[in-house]
């Protein structure tokens, strides 16, 4: 099974007087590249984190948005020595200038320094509440990951299955190729050598070896034996980690084996349908660059 690199994946749930919003997506990469947007009171958690965002999603480059809006007990604090302060200060001058003193409690809690945000660790059941969005939202990554990865095997396999087609029709061009090859061979060297002094025997046998310079029985059959393996890969139903290494890899040997049957065919109409391989191997190449 193959999984893509692209996905997005979004939770959302209320505890309380709290709702957590974990948003997170991801495009290919030939490493895992986080960026991370965490609110300040959550920052001493964005090394675990990290982790486990590396170990959930591999590779790729990754964008994660933790957001929490409402309030939580733990989130503030009141500062009693502050608040004691400005309470005996405000009853000291109301009394003083013959003031009613109203509503202290309303008064001093707008005041500097009283009402405080903590600084200090997150607590076992707020990370636990954030773990089980954060885990959410991962697992609708992957879910988008599996179904594009679906569709990237399928069309990389009808673009190896039309390479396996390809190489099909050179068999055909092979026969008429090599007679075409000895024709041409025979006919440059009349032009410059008599008949009567051309001795056949040793002409046979530098044409036989010539010609096996040419023969490309090796190539058809290791680009044979790589396409299948690339689809026997691909076909696998274990999830492995360097599945798309391991396809990137055969891909270039399935593209060397192409470039060899080129460069060795010497001959237009074989020549026309590697240029049709290279074009199949080259897409298959752009996809697999997005394969986990």
């Amino acid at each position: 099974m193959l999984h893509s690199m692209t996905g997005y994946g979004r939770s959302q749930k209320t505890f309380d007087t709290q709702t957590i919003t974990v948003e997170v997506k991801s495009i290919n990469s030939k490493t895992f590249d986080l960026r991370m947007r965490l609110p300040t009171h959550y920052q001493t958690k964005e090394i675990e984190l990290r982790r486990q965002l590396a170990t959930e999603l591999i590779r790729g480059k990754v964008d994660f948005n933790l957001s929490i809006s409402g309030t939580n007990n733990s989130d503030f604090r009141i500062d009693t020595t502050a608040f004691e302060a400005y309470y005996f200060q405000l009853v000291e001058m109301a009394g003083n200038l013959g003031l009613d003193k109203g509503d202290l409690l309303y008064t001093i809690t707008r005041l500097p320094g009283v009402v405080m945000q903590n600084d200090g660790d997150v607590s076992d059941d707020e990370w636990a509440n954030i773990e089980l969005v954060m885990l959410e939202a991962m697992k609708q990554l992957n879910a988008f990951r599996t179904q594009e990865g679906l569709v990237l095997h399928n069309d990389m396999k009808m673009r190896i299955e039309i390479i396996m087609g390809l190489l099909v029709q050179v068999g055909p061009l092979e026969q008429g190729r090599m007679e075409k090859v000895r024709q041409r061979i025979s006919g440059n060297m009349e032009q410059f050598i008599p008949a009567a002094k051309i001795d056949e025997n040793r002409f046979e046998q530098e044409l036989i070896y010539y010609l096996d310079k040419l023969d490309i029985t090796e190539e058809k059959i290791r680009l044979l034996q790589h396409c299948n393996y690339f689809l026997e890969v691909c076909a696998d139903e274990k999830d492995s980690l360097d599945k798309g290494k391991k396809l990137n890899f055969i891909i270039q040997e399935i593209g060397r084996e192409i470039n060899t049957l080129g460069s060795k065919a010497n001959f237009a109409d074989i020549q026309r349908i590697v240029v049709m391989m290279k074009d199949e191997a080259d897409k298959v190449k752009e996809q697999l660059a997005n394969i986990l």
